[in-house]
């Protein structure tokens, strides 16, 4: 019973949001893709989004359309990660990963780039800064996949007084030295930094468990977030890309359309090291049990933290990409004890 009035709270807050011509669009998307009746698929989206807390967007995004009841069940959906947080993941402690200036002092042994608070600081003091560096980041504390993030160069600013003030009225009051990835991770796309969404678990032991990751790539822009124009593929147990990258149309790109780098068969270089390192990172904050991490790799192959998403959407292998039509939700269950 609890579990079918938390799936209606859960349906109910999700559709007061709706983007209706969003809907719209996602039923045209899977007509193309699958060539069925549009009538049908507004039912058959209505239903997932019940049986599953699907929304059009996972819906697509793990072409559903391609699946029956039983390969359905086995993808993670926005709403059974959204759960998860909301039962493993401490209030009170998530606030030192909602805000990214709290999150970069707690971890600060996995952060290792210099940053400041312009609430904290002076017109001076950013200007001391940028100078240090020559370009930065200014990023809103409290945003997320990849939005209100600015690229700033020394050689384009003519008043740092009125960048300081435009930076605090837009709320970009975190800003980071521009980071300097390994080289094989920067071969994907120079422009953006390359990161791997690593999504963990704590489980009733204090074990940390690494349940699936991702490796993400720029498309152009200056950020690798599928919502904002990048792509991503599922990595296997030793780092290596085995499938195409997906982008938000739904694209399987076996080559960087960007870098003309061939992507299959490319590896992250200290990967099981890596993991390792995020392991030791989930320690720090035990009461966050459910995490997606974003990392990138330093010039000497070790992690940097970008941040730590505490209510990480879900990353897996679409179907049309898959041997099996299988999800990543058996490998939760293997150590998230809930109703999923």
């Amino acid at each position: 019973m609890k579990k079918i009035l938390w799936k209606i709270r859960y349906y109910f807050r999700r559709l007061k949001g709706v983007d209706w011509k969003g809907f719209k669009n996602a039923i045209d998307y899977a007509h193309k893709k699958s060539g069925k009746n549009q009538l049908l698929l507004m039912i058959d989206m209505i239903y997932c989004s019940l049986k599953y807390t699907a929304g059009y967007v996972d819906y697509n995004e793990f072409e559903f359309y391609l699946l029956n009841s039983k390969e359905r069940a086995t993808y993670l959906t926005l709403g059974q990660s959204h759960k998860i947080t909301q039962l493993f993941n401490d209030k009170e402690a998530l606030q030192n990963f909602i805000y990214k200036d709290r999150f970069n002092v707690m971890f600060k042994g996995f952060v290792n780039r210099d940053f400041i608070n312009l609430r904290e600081t002076t017109a001076n003091d950013l200007q001391q800064f940028i100078e240090n560096h020559g370009q930065v980041m200014a990023k809103r504390p409290k945003d997320y996949v990849g939005r209100g993030i600015t690229k700033i160069y020394q050689k384009d600013i003519v008043d740092y007084q009125e960048l300081y003030d435009r930076l605090v009225s837009n709320d970009q009051t975190l800003v980071e030295e521009f980071f300097k990835q390994h080289e094989v991770m920067e071969s994907l796309s120079e422009k953006s930094v390359n990161t791997m969404r690593v999504i963990t678990f704590l489980d009733d032991s204090n074990i940390p468990r690494v349940l699936v990751v991702a490796l993400k790539s720029g498309l152009g822009a200056d950020v690798d977030n599928i919502g904002q124009g990048g792509m991503y593929t599922i990595l296997n147990e030793d780092g290596v890309v085995e499938r195409p990258f997906i982008d938000k149309f739904g694209n399987h790109h076996s080559v960087h359309p960007i870098s003309g780098k061939q992507l299959i068969g490319f590896k992250v270089p200290n990967y099981k090291n890596l993991m390792e390192q995020v392991k030791q990172a989930c320690l720090i904050e035990p009461k966050v049990r459910y995490v997606g991490w974003d990392i990138a790799v330093t010039p000497d192959a070790n992690i940097e933290i970008i941040e730590g998403n505490y209510t990480s959407g879900p990353f897996q292998i679409i179907p049309s990409l898959s041997k099996d039509n299988t999800g990543v939700l058996p490998e939760y269950k293997k150590y998230i004890k809930m109703k999923f």
